[in-house]
């Protein structure tokens, strides 16, 4: 039997390691998982994926190119539309400014001939006022004296014909002053209602500085990196077409977008080694107004910086 409890003597101490064996073994029995078939992939493979995706690259780039092609060809065809409703528009105004002035002409016409016939009027009266002034001079002369009554009449004749010629230049005044405000009010309207067009245009059209700047683009000499100035609201618009820019125009390597305040909306400066390029809406519209100038019968002279004021 064995024993539980041991007197000192009864034990002996043993040098190096002892492993006492358990009667009993705890451990966490492990489940075995199932076996799960898993289907065999018969779906695209990376290299078709890969074709995929360079196809619809290519078509993404040829869609792309065929909406920027439109996106031109609409703003070449809106520019047109409004170039030829401006022209239009001064045509009418030009015809209409003749009427006008033909009505004043007229008017002036029939106020001169009014005041002809006054005068010569006033000139027979006087002529007939100076035979009486001088026959009763005349007859009274031996009485009053002759010299007297030719002056009387003499006077009376001086005063009439003043008279006639205050007439004559107040008629001459009007007439000019009448064509002169008509003439310069039709042109400040037809260079008005042109900058309204454009300015409607430009600020509506996403497409117009799109144009805008690939014209200027193509104006550039020599081959290089150009800086763009365009409007705050035309900087990301510009900046996500560099490349396409860059593939349309040859003699430009590199584009920096940079936003300028002095450049109206649709409009850009295009800066380069050689000198810069202005294509402002506000410098295109100095360029119409001259033409529309030249054009026009008008000769007043028109002060822009009101005309920029009032549109």
């Amino acid at each position: 039997m064995a024993k539980n409890l041991f007197q000192p003597f009864e034990l002996k101490a043993k040098e190096g390691d002892f492993q006492l064996k358990l009667v009993h073994e705890f451990y966490t029995p492990v489940e075995e998982e199932p076996v799960v078939d898993v289907p065999e992939y018969t779906g695209p493979t990376a290299d078709d994926l890969r074709r995929e995706a360079e196809e619809y690259k290519v078509q993404w780039e040829s869609e792309k190119q065929q909406m920027l092609l439109d996106a031109q060809n609409e703003a070449d065809d809106i520019i047109k539309k409004a170039e030829e409703a401006a022209f239009a528009e001064v045509k009418r105004q030009t015809d209409q400014a003749q009427v006008i002035r033909n009505d004043a002409e007229n008017e002036a016409k029939e106020i001169i001939r009014k005041a002809q016939e006054e005068a010569a009027k006033i000139k027979a009266q006087a002529a007939s006022d100076q035979d009486d002034v001088s026959k009763n001079a005349y007859k009274e002369g031996y009485d009053k004296g002759r010299e007297e009554g030719y002056k009387s009449g003499y006077d009376e004749v001086s005063r009439l014909v003043e008279r006639t010629h205050k007439i004559l230049e107040s008629v001459m005044a009007r007439r000019e002053e009448i064509l002169s405000e008509t003439e310069q009010q039709i042109v400040e309207l037809v260079v008005l209602m042109t900058r309204k067009v454009v300015k409607i245009i430009s600020e509506n059209q996403k497409s117009v500085v799109m144009a805008n700047v690939l014209q200027a683009l193509k104006k550039v000499k020599g081959r290089g990196d150009v800086t763009l100035r365009v409007n705050l609201a035309d900087v990301k618009l510009t900046t996500e077409h560099i490349q396409d820019f860059i593939k349309q125009v040859e003699n430009v390597k590199g584009i920096t977008v940079l936003e300028d305040s002095t450049v109206d909306k649709g409009g850009c400066i295009v800066e380069t080694d050689f000198g810069a390029i202005d294509a402002r809406i506000t410098s295109q519209l100095s360029e119409l107004e001259t033409k529309i100038l030249e054009i026009s019968p008008v000769k007043s002279m028109v002060k822009s910086d009101s005309v920029v004021s009032e549109a």
